[in-house]
């Protein structure tokens, strides 16, 4: 994000929208419901780098908006089970949507990757969990360049709404296997409000 200097010029509204999304930028994901006996548990989503949410950074380029996401993977059993190796968790993809929060009705595109990142199995008991961090792309910088976010470029307010900030839940949702083949799922959601602070 911009300096603070940069923030007192956004219109009230718009100031009061970025203090909320400060105060409130991240959720922890819901447990999966499908059948494997070993839960992927989305523990944390946390934005990356300090232009998040920002359109244009400081050098007038655009970059993808990041998240970093921390997995873990638990038995849902208190009882043990033979060849727990083979409960480990190897997430395969993502997609993310979006939901607008302010008012709006005109949404970023959605969009399905492909990833891979192994989640070890934390055995019951054990208090200290085995944890996966991965880094993801959020937004695309290509989205930040068609409507809505490229309002916030040029005329430099969202039409819809009048503001010159683009708020959004993203629901982020993973897909993956354990080792032994049994489908697993998880997701989660941030806010994020997208504006040109320095316009």
């Amino acid at each position: 994000m911009r300096t603070p200097e940069a923030m007192r010029r956004m219109p009230p509204v718009a100031f009061l929208t970025a203090l909320a999304f400060l105060s409130s930028c991240s959720a922890p994901g819901d447990i999966d419901r499908t059948a494997a006996p070993v839960s992927l548990i989305l523990s944390s989503l946390a934005p990356v780098g300090a232009n998040f949410g920002d359109v244009v950074n400081n050098d007038g380029t655009v970059s993808d908006t990041q998240v970093t996401a921390r997995f873990v993977a638990r038995l849902k059993s208190s009882s043990n089970i033979t060849a727990p190796e083979l409960q480990e968790i190897v997430i395969e993809r993502y997609e993310v949507t979006y939901t607008r929060t302010d008012g709006g009705t005109a949404l970023p595109a959605g969009m399905q990757r492909a990833m891979t990142a192994k989640v070890q199995l934390t055995p019951n008991g054990v208090v200290t969990e085995q944890t996966t961090t991965v880094t993801l792309t959020l937004v695309p910088g290509a989205q930040k360049l068609q409507p809505p976010l490229s309002h916030l470029i040029l005329p430099g307010f969202e039409p819809d709404t009048g503001f010159p900030t683009v708020t959004v839940d993203a629901t982020l949702r993973f897909f993956g296997r354990t080792i032994a083949g049994e489908q697993v799922s998880v997701q989660g959601s941030i806010a994020i409000q997208f504006a040109n602070y320095a316009g």
